[in-house]
């Protein structure tokens, strides 16, 4: 029996307050890796495509290139404010092969076998239930079609923010002294092949990729950080009067990462594929 979770409204709203500035100030690393998910994908001319929580495009624009004007792109968010900001730009540059719908990732309203390609770009920790939207991906996708998800390769090393915290709230556990992580694993080669493996995918590959990125300044380093998922947690430390602190460590933390280009930024990215 098939299975639904109820949305995370909290986090919707977060994206929905973000969604006016996402991904345009600082160094656009989404509208990178979004292209690069399309580019690895391999989009035939005339295809059609799903992208699921295109945000405000990364990979969706991308996509309805490679279709061209004989293809369909459908993008779907559960943010509201996201698919209302996204339609405008495709209704401001007139792109007949783009359409946007606000739905869930674990229960798609489309028909089974419906699409050539299915994409997800660096968005499973966000859904309630990221096993069960790999699924309803894969139940969407015709027989011989791919599915492509890209995801954040698990660093060695606590970043910035986590660091921050642990300062401002020593008494928090870290990693070593809690029990595992039971959340299916997207942050590592194994582990996401084993969950499109799980899915009835063949002909599987994974591709890791790292680049480097910079803030000019601490400043826009600060200011994006509200503007993508790390909005929820500013929003929690602000109503507890503490954001000022948190910013202040932040800023020292951030100082390892500073050379005479700016804040470098340097993540690395799963880009794995599968065929139904």
């Amino acid at each position: 029996m098939k299975r639904f979770n109820q949305r995370n409204e909290n986090l919707e709203g977060v994206f929905d307050r973000v969604a006016g500035t996402f991904d345009s100030i600082g160094p656009n690393y989404f509208s990178y890796f979004g292209q690069k998910l399309i580019e690895y994908a391999g989009i035939e001319s005339g295809s059609n495509v799903l992208d699921v929580a295109f945000g405000r495009g990364a990979s969706l624009f991308p996509a309805a290139q490679f279709t061209g004007v004989n293809g369909q792109v459908v993008g779907i968010d559960f943010s509201h404010e996201m698919v209302k900001a996204t339609a405008k730009v495709v209704l401001e540059n007139e792109i007949n092969n783009i359409q946007v719908l606000q739905m869930d990732a674990e229960n798609l309203s489309f028909k089974s076998e419906t699409f050539d390609t299915v994409i997800c770009g660096l968005s499973t920790a966000f859904f309630s239930d990221s096993l069960l939207a790999v699924d309803e991906m894969v139940r969407v996708l015709r027989f011989g079609g791919k599915l492509g998800i890209s995801s954040w390769k698990k660093r060695e090393n606590m970043g910035v923010i986590g660091r921050s915290y642990l300062k401002l709230f020593p008494e928090t556990p870290n990693a070593s002294s809690v029990k595992p992580d039971l959340r299916p694993d997207f942050s590592t080669v194994d582990g996401i092949s084993k969950i499109l493996k799980n899915a009835g995918l063949k002909d599987i590959e994974v591709t890791v990729e790292q680049n480097t990125f910079y803030y000019k300044d601490e400043a826009e380093w600060w200011q994006e950080q509200w503007t993508n998922a790390s909005r929820g947690l500013f929003e929690r430390l602000e109503s507890l009067g503490v954001i000022e602190e948190f910013k202040r460590l932040a800023f020292i933390e951030i100082q390892e990462h500073k050379d005479e280009q700016g804040i470098r930024f340097e993540p690395e990215v799963l880009f794995a594929f599968g065929c139904k």
